[in-house]
């Protein structure tokens, strides 16, 4: 089951937001992160998701975790944005599996008497005359579908306040002995929970089971053709273990494995009858008697991903490998509770365990963020920033500023994380628009220079607008703290200086006055250049010859302007790329000049 958007509209602290989840070309999900100040509507707007995904279990179940009828987040008009009349959400799955919720400042009727409006939303009008507010999952109309989806999916949520007691604790050390689980198998019988607060007991049962599953029903004796001294004689092999639950086991150990960094044959032992427990055995030693007596952090995460295999198993799909499980996780904090290592490298290497898993999570932690980027890629994941809802980069992210001061200026600071950190990206480079990067990318082709466009990251801006934004961005102290060297390129015409701020670069491209166009990056073509591009195809320039004009009675001569026809530039970057030559792109020289100045 995957989210493919959500709309918000005047809830909490968020005015207005209308997401798409992302998707990579293979139909995989992206893992999606969302940040920003505490206040800024990241546990509000989970909250809508896991409204709608219990509404769902609602419909399919009687022992619900919520009772029919009731939902998960309060509803209430105190939620309704400041100054608000109303506020609106839609959260849409796959398979046009929607659920909608109004919430009124006081009935529909005297709304609409009292404002002399309604919202856009078409849904308006199954809102009750007398009531304020309207819950509208269609999950009734695709029971199939959704019967499906449930069954092949895992579908959980980790909520900010989960814990699981500390192993010290002799408390809990009455209740850590595992036991055989309790499933029902009964038609609309819940024996899966999408909210999980602590899962730890249910996973160290769940886990005995399968290691009883393995040991016992997925044995493997083979009959083999012995010689003895009276003969060859059939006798019992030990030939290995197969079947799904030592796939299971298999999985468990590696994600152990990168947990805990150890290297070695690790395999699981079980405690005595007495005491139940489920240890880990490295090389035949014993490693750790009880796998969930680790620390506080370490056992969150173990949790975290053996609850998503657990639930996985528990669905009705054949386990084969962590690459085919599918579902929707959400996790609230993430970081909560685990160390920088954690968070930089562990964590990211066990979510991209998972490709098929849509990870919806919030996080505080720019060292997780980064970790995360380094390892599927910075188009492998999306950061939105809230309540604007707006996709960032990971060095816009606002905590990246406040985390790299605090770790400067704290005797804890770990020259690794600074380095982590300092060597995560390449130097990036904003253009005013897609057409200087193909110019830049044949430029560099041709004079040789595509060693230095590889070490930069090329970035539109999509016009000067927006490359403006971006500097008024990097105008400040981030600036000073901002990891790899950022250049931005205005075009020729735009009347800006040359300036530096920390690892920030301001610069603008020279203006060739030879040549006759004087807008845009077109005027580092020469005149006999764009005779050829002209007698390919004129529409290409257009001309406007010399003329008079009279400007307050004075008659003035207006010589003859060339510019690109804004319908045809992309015509004109495509045969240029194809046709241009080193003479052509020779004054393209000057940006390498730049670029190479600023680098070195």
């Amino acid at each position: 089951m995957y989210l493919k958007s959500i709309l918000l509209e005047n809830v909490g602290p968020i005015d207005f937001l209308d997401i798409s989840l992302p998707f990579k070309e293979n139909s995989n999900p992206k893992p999606v992160i969302f940040v920003g100040e505490n206040g800024s509507g990241k546990s509000i707007l989970l909250s809508y998701i896991i409204n709608a995904l219990l509404s769902a279990q609602q419909e399919l179940f009687d022992n619900c975790e919520v009772e029919k009828g009731k939902v998960y987040k309060y509803r209430s008009p105190s939620y309704i944005k400041m100054d608000s009349k109303y506020s609106f959400a839609k959260i849409e799955f796959e398979k046009d599996l929607t659920c909608l919720e109004f919430q009124l400042n006081q009935n529909r009727k005297k709304f609409e008497d009292t404002y002399g409006m309604t919202p856009i939303h078409k849904e308006w009008n199954n809102i009750p005359e007398n009531d304020n507010n309207l819950f509208l999952p269609n999950f009734n109309s695709k029971r199939q579908q959704l019967e499906t989806i449930y069954d092949q999916n895992c579908i959980l949520y980790f909520p900010p306040n989960r814990f699981e007691e500390p192993a010290w604790l002799n408390w809990d050390n009455l209740h850590a002995k595992a036991s055989f689980s309790d499933i029902k198998r009964l038609k609309g019988f819940l024996n899966r929970k999408i909210i999980n607060y602590s899962p730890l007991s249910d996973n160290q049962n769940w886990l005995l089971d399968i290691l009883y599953d393995r040991n016992v029903l997925e044995l493997q004796i083979v009959n083999a053709n012995i010689a003895t001294e009276a003969g060859k004689q059939k006798l019992p092999v030990f030939g290995g273990y197969k079947g799904e639950g030592t796939n299971i086991y298999n999985a468990v150990l590696s994600l152990l494995k990168i947990i805990l960094q150890k290297e070695g044959n690790l395999r699981f032992g079980i405690g005595k009858r007495a005491n139940r427990n489920v240890e880990l055995i490295c090389d035949e030693i014993k490693l750790i008697p009880n796998i969930f007596q680790l620390s506080t952090g370490v056992t969150a995460l173990l949790n975290l991903f053996l609850t998503i295999l657990r639930d996985y198993d528990l669905s009705s799909s054949p386990f084969i490998n962590l690459d085919q499980i599918r579902g929707i996780v959400l996790i609230d904090e993430i970081d909560t509770h685990l160390h920088s290592l954690h968070q930089r490298n562990i964590l990211p290497e066990l979510i991209s365990l998972f490709p098929k898993v849509q990870f919806i999570v919030t996080s505080h932690s720019p060292l997780f963020i980064l970790g995360l980027e380094n390892k599927l890629g910075n188009d492998g994941i999306s950061i939105i920033q809230l309540p604007k809802g707006v996709e960032i980069s990971s060095e816009q992210f606002s905590e990246f500023e406040k985390a790299f001061s605090t770790f400067k200026n704290t005797k804890k600071y770990d020259d690794d994380i600074r380095v982590e950190i300092e060597k995560s990206h390449k130097p990036i480079l904003f253009l005013e628009g897609d057409y200087d990067i193909r110019y830049l990318q044949k430029a560099a082709e041709l004079h040789e220079k595509t060693d230095v466009l590889s070490s930069l990251l090329l970035k539109d801006s999509n016009g000067f607008g927006n490359i403006n934004k971006v500097w008024k961005h990097f105008n400040s102290k981030l600036a000073e703290v901002t990891p790899q060297k950022i250049i931005l390129l205005y075009d020729c015409d735009i009347q800006k200086n040359s300036v530096e701020n920390g690892n920030v670069f301001r610069r603008v491209m020279p203006t060739i006055e030879a040549n006759p166009v004087k807008k845009g990056i077109e005027n580092l073509f020469s005149q006999e250049t764009l005779n050829k591009a002209i007698a390919e195809k004129a529409a290409f320039i257009d001309i406007i010859p010399q003329h008079e004009k009279i400007v307050r009675g004075v008659n003035v001569e207006v010589p003859e302007t060339w510019e690109a026809n804004e319908d045809e530039k992309n015509n004109l970057c495509n045969w240029l790329c194809e046709n241009g030559t080193i003479d052509d792109f020779s004054s393209f020289s000057h940006l390498f000049e730049i670029m190479e100045g600023i680098l070195n």
